[in-house]
């Protein structure tokens, strides 16, 4: 892995426009400090999924039929695992993660909470192909799993490249439970990507310190902030850590020169429409079969068909 990072750092830094892809911000640093950033009262995402899911986990044993096998992509601490576990009582579920140390531990305490589920944690990025066990692959009822707001990170045709890999990967007759942030207000934007706490500007410079500790970097991390800025036009937030002075960096011997002012792009974090979800989702295959929203329409639930 230390050796991806280094290649995609030398690459991502050696652009015009410095860049790193967000899946870096996850090391179990980044882990911990999202999970924190979920529960801030700023970040409306995480509370306005949890409201839909109470109707969402409802109904889905209905949907989805008994003992269904589930992967869920970038499982996290397994938060969200829980409450889908205990909804639908599935026959297996597998934990799909970068952070391979924070996977194993959260595969291991769902294993101990939920004992009759075969749980299994695959290391894997998973905007690549993901080898999914066969105890997942010969269930009669899979579906994969996508919580949060993560399919607004990818760039332009990701989230298309993306869930069209899922279904290769889950197969044919598979379903796809998917969460998507919906455009709304941008102060209400800003506020959620920019929090009181400062927890998210912690998360985009966490990435800087992770490059100094694992590739033996120089950078001077208090010399960066953090900046969130909506682009309507591309209906998206972008992030950045933008220099406070200028400096010089040494990564794996080679120099990076960074300019006051200077940004590195970190992530995006592109809003839907119900609409533009549903076109994404046909071009990978896909065709909603269910879709839940709040009383505000500011986040949405989707179950797509293959």
């Amino acid at each position: 892995m230390s050796n991806e990072f280094l290649q995609e750092v030398l690459v991502g830094f050696s652009q015009a426009q410095k860049s790193l892809s967000p899946k870096w911000l996850y090391d179990e640093r980044g882990s911990e400090l999202f999970e924190k950033i979920t529960k801030t009262e700023d970040y409306y995402v995480t509370r306005t999924e949890e409201l839909i899911m109470r109707t969402v986990l409802g109904e889905l044993p209905a949907l989805l039929g008994p003992a269904p096998a589930i992967t869920e992509f970038g499982s996290g601490a397994g938060i969200k695992s829980r409450r889908l576990i205990k909804a639908v009582e599935p026959s297996v579920y597998v934990m799909v993660d970068v952070a391979d140390e924070f996977l194993k531990a959260s595969a291991e305490a769902l294993t101990s909470s939920f004992p009759a589920v075969d749980i299994h944690g695959v290391v894997a990025d998973f905007l690549g192909e993901v080898t999914l066990p066969n105890a997942f692959l010969d269930a009669p009822s899979r579906v994969g799993f996508f919580p949060g707001s993560t399919i607004g990170n990818f760039e332009k045709g990701g989230a298309e490249a993306f869930l069209a890999g899922a279904r290769r990967d889950l197969g044919e007759g598979s379903r796809f439970l998917l969460g998507a942030d919906l455009v709304k207000d941008e102060d209400v934007l800003i506020a959620a990507y920019d929090d009181r706490q400062k927890l998210t500007a912690e998360f985009t410079l966490n990435v800087l310190r992770r490059i100094n500790r694992e590739l033996g970097a120089s950078i001077d991390v208090d010399q960066f902030q953090h900046v969130a800025l909506w682009n309507a036009e591309e209906r998206r937030i972008e992030i950045y850590a933008e220099a406070l002075s200028e400096q010089d960096v040494v990564i794996g011997g080679q120099t990076f020169h960074f300019s006051t002012g200077e940004r590195l792009h970190v992530e995006n974090s592109h809003k839907f429409t119900e609409n533009s979800v549903a076109r994404i989702a046909e071009r990978a295959g896909w065709e909603v079969e269910m879709f839940w929203t709040d009383p505000k329409e500011w986040f949405g639930v989707f179950l797509f068909k293959a």
